[in-house]
């Protein structure tokens, strides 16, 4: 399962310099727009109903059945919601070109509602392996489609029909994968409390949902189209790569962790452990695309995306400092703080966005700033409630993520000077000879500072040693 997501994150790395130099920052933009208001709906279509299935003990046939006619109906809603609202999101933009992307766009849900309860099921039966082969056969088909169509000059039709077949791709190999057909739907099968589960599910995922693409709605609505390009692929340069380092990581911490909650000493040198990671991760990298913004920019979009460097220095800062707070979560889940967990998510919310409705005023920039304000200002109250009546401190916190930050810091600054006092010709000799340098120079404060080398040495060894762990198997469907 690592190896097909690895492929699929290398997948979708290489289709963006090849798409940015197919198609121009206006037609992702456009694509974007419609996205901002349909990535909304896609976080509640399956109204939770696909974990229910996943995580409920005892779960029969017909429960099963019951759950994939709900989604399809509720897949077959949403789609005609959207296919109606293509005007109302066009007029919203004041885009015309928005009303066919959003009809197409709507396709999307109509496929997913047949094919929820189909990957649910197997999830249930521990079958991640093949879906992960599944999604990586869907992507690379979708990528190719899309770059056969913009090479045939379809312009922004190219994104909009990468969606639609990524999504066709997907369902069609879970259906045949899973082999499955379910029945016709019946009464009196206890499928109430399924939707319950789901409903408790889905409000959380709709505020989620929300938060996260009000950055889009306010840059399309205010700024246009090719901000919105400009911004949101900024953004994947960062996220993607950031999230697949961090996700071994965090499936190995959670569940650890969850099993050291009866020795607060042990759990929280575990935790420390966990920050230093992450942070020895993502500081460096951060902070060396934010030097490095304008070269990672030219060579990876292109020459026509060499506005988006001030959205990938910016986004390339909130990517040093954001996954390391980010862990504070795994503290609040494993010591049985969801509550508590809701509510710092709430409060985090609501600051970015009142940071992105005060950045609007400087443009598509001072909404991509809001980002770093809101995690520089809630920080320390965040991580400090988070922590409460945990094993953690937040002086532990701030201990373990020191090291990283000083040498991060260090390298910054030599960085800057390298660039400024030895200029070097074109993006590939700058990046490579920057990269060179800033590891030499992180190394070496890394390690300068005493109380940090035993604390890297021990914990890159517990954390190897963590891998070697297998998860065990899951409950089937009953019949």
């Amino acid at each position: 399962m690592a190896s097909g997501g690895s492929l699929e994150l290398f997948i979708k790395l290489i289709s963006i310099p090849i798409l940015a130099r197919l198609l121009s920052p206006e037609d992702f933009g456009l694509v974007a727009m419609v996205t901002a208001f349909t990535a909304i709906v896609d976080a509640v279509q399956d109204a939770g109903l696909g974990t229910a299935t996943v995580q409920r003990r005892g779960l029969t046939v017909s429960q099963v059945s019951n759950l994939f006619w709900l989604n399809t109906a509720i897949g077959t809603f949403f789609a005609v919601a959207v296919w109606a609202s293509s005007s109302a999101i066009a007029g919203f933009y004041k885009e015309p070109r928005l009303i066919g992307i959003t009809v197409g766009i709507s396709i999307c849900f109509l496929i997913t509602g047949v094919s929820v309860q189909h990957e649910a099921v197997m999830n249930r039966q521990m079958r991640q392996g093949e879906l992960a082969f599944i999604r990586l056969l869907g992507s690379v088909s979708s990528i190719a489609l899309a770059i056969a169509l913009a090479l045939k000059g379809w312009e922004y039709w190219a994104l909009v029909w990468r969606e639609v077949s990524r999504s066709a791709f997907v369902a069609a190999g879970v259906w045949v994968r899973c082999r499955w057909l379910p029945g016709l739907p019946s009464r009196g099968q206890g499928t109430r409390s399924l939707l319950r589960f789901g409903g408790e599910l889905t409000a959380t995922n709709l505020l989620t949902a929300l938060i996260a693409n009000v950055d889009r709605l306010l840059i399309g609505r205010f700024f246009g189209p090719v901000p919105v390009g400009l911004y949101r692929q900024a953004q994947l340069l960062l996220t993607v790569p950031i999230d697949q380092l961090n996700g071994p990581i965090m499936g190995v911490a959670q569940p650890a962790l969850s099993a050291l909650q009866s020795d607060p000493d042990r759990y929280r040198r575990y935790y420390e452990k966990i920050v230093l990671l992450v942070s020895l991760a993502t500081i460096p990298l951060g902070l060396f695309v934010a030097v490095y913004a304008e070269e990672i920019t030219l060579l990876i979009l292109g020459p026509t995306w060499i506005e988006a460097s001030s959205f990938v220095t910016i986004f390339g800062v909130a990517a040093a400092m954001r996954p390391a707070i980010a862990t504070s979560a795994t503290v609040m889940i494993t010591c049985g703080k969801t509550r508590r967990f809701l509510a710092v998510a709430i409060g985090h919310s609501l600051a970015l966005t009142a940071f992105m409705l005060l950045g609007v005023r400087w443009g598509a920039e001072g909404v991509a700033l809001a980002h770093v304000a809101t995690t520089l200002v809630v920080m320390v109250p965040k991580l400090y409630y988070s922590f409460i009546g945990s094993p953690v401190k937040l002086r532990g916190f701030l201990g373990a993520a020191l090291t990283p930050l000083v040498a991060g810091s260090v390298m910054v600054v030599a960085l800057v000077a390298l660039k400024r006092f030895v200029p070097l010709p074109g993006a590939v000799v700058s990046l490579g000879f920057g990269a060179i340098a800033g590891a030499l120079v992180y190394a070496m404060v890394s390690m300068l500072q005493r109380r940090s080398r035993h604390q890297l040495i021990t914990t890159a060894n517990d954390f190897v040693s963590s891998f070697r762990r297998r998860p065990g198997g899951g409950p089937p469907v009953s019949g």
